[in-house]
């Protein structure tokens, strides 16, 4: 759902900057109702000459967002380089409207998109650990499939990414300090052959024209380098 350009959502007190977030560029809003029975929604930020543009991207429940919320968010912050966090003191998703990066929402947009496909309240904690066995640029290029015109909840590449994350449940919702990550993702050879109709059983040749980028070793922390991807 996209609202009428200009439009305010942000309750001024209670907008949080996830990190570095480019004060007039494009960004991603999570917005995080902590009432009963309240949902969470991801909206994407879009600069135009009209003014910003947003766009409902995903929307879980507030009781799904709990459940994840501490182990998404430390994934996400132990993933960014130095020059995207301000300060040592690690970011946080609070109570409120929070910004992100383009290339933190992407990552967090990947997240939701799997949660709130249908059967996801049965296989969450095997969601969140696939995801976050996925390198960043593994999750990018995934939310450039899923993000294009056209994909939507219950079809495509929205529900190609339930099925890949949500597979081997019970070989992948293990504690994730039990399990390191592999050095070559255990998801690219399934995710490659991924449909846009989410079938697994793709030809060789569509799996060649759609293969995700390979892991990459994650940089030190204080490296201070932007990931060096294209992302679309």
């Amino acid at each position: 759902m996209t609202e009428p350009y200009g439009a305010n959502l942000n309750d001024a007190a209670g907008l949080h900057d996830f990190g570095i977030v480019a004060e007039h560029g494009d960004s991603f809003e999570f917005l995080i109702d902590g009432s009963a029975g309240a949902t969470c929604r991801l909206v994407s930020v879009v600069q135009t000459e009209r003014g910003p543009r947003r766009t409902e991207l995903a929307e879980i429940s507030g009781a799904t967002w709990r459940k994840v919320s501490a182990r998404a968010v430390r994934e996400l912050v132990q993933d960014m380089n130095a020059d995207e966090l301000e300060g040592k003191k690690a970011p946080s998703l609070k109570t409120g409207t929070n910004r992100l990066s383009p290339l933190v929402g992407r990552e967090l947009a990947m997240l939701l998109w799997a949660l709130q496909e249908e059967g996801a309240p049965d296989q969450i904690e095997a969601i969140l650990h696939g995801w976050r066995e996925l390198a960043r640029e593994e999750r990018w290029w995934l939310y450039a499939k899923a993000a294009a015109h056209g994909q939507q909840t219950g079809t495509g590449w929205r529900r190609a990414l339930f099925h890949a994350l949500s597979e081997s449940a019970e070989s992948r919702a293990v504690p994730p300090a039990e399990k390191k990550k592999p050095e070559t993702s255990e998801f690219a050879p399934r995710l490659s052959k991924l449909t846009p109709e989410g079938n697994a059983a793709a030809s060789s040749s569509a799996a060649a024209n759609s293969s995700p980028p390979k892991r990459k070793k994650k940089k030190d922390s204080g490296s201070g380098n932007d990931p060096q991807i294209d992302l679309f």
